[in-house]
């Protein structure tokens, strides 16, 4: 319930699926206010348990983590993308997940 009325107040009175639509066919760069909102808060967490994309090779493979706390290793996590909107999708699907228990798909 908690959860709802956050994303109802992040977004403003827009339609959660276009919101989606919009992330998907620009996942970075600049976005409309009420997703940038959606996308800092869900971005917002502590360091520990927080989950990250870490470039493996420049412009080519990206790593889903998982951060351990401030000076510790991250944990490699098992997915690997060879494409960063596909690596940022991934990461927003699992974000608004936790953050909002929504599964989107693909």
């Amino acid at each position: 319930m908690v959860a709802n009325q956050e994303l109802d107040r992040l977004i403003q009175g827009r339609n959660l699926d276009d919101l989606i639509a919009e992330f998907r066919a620009k996942t970075t760069g600049q976005h409309s206010p009420e997703l940038q909102r959606l996308i800092n808060r869900i971005r917002s967490e502590p360091m520990t348990g927080k989950l990250a994309l870490l470039c493996t090779r420049p412009h080519e493979e990206w790593r889903l983590v998982r951060m351990n706390g401030r000076g510790k290793p991250m944990t490699l996590l098992d997915s690997v993308f060879h494409n960063l909107d596909d690596a940022e999708w991934a990461i927003f699907k699992l974000r608004m997940k936790r953050h909002f228990d929504i599964d989107l798909n693909d």
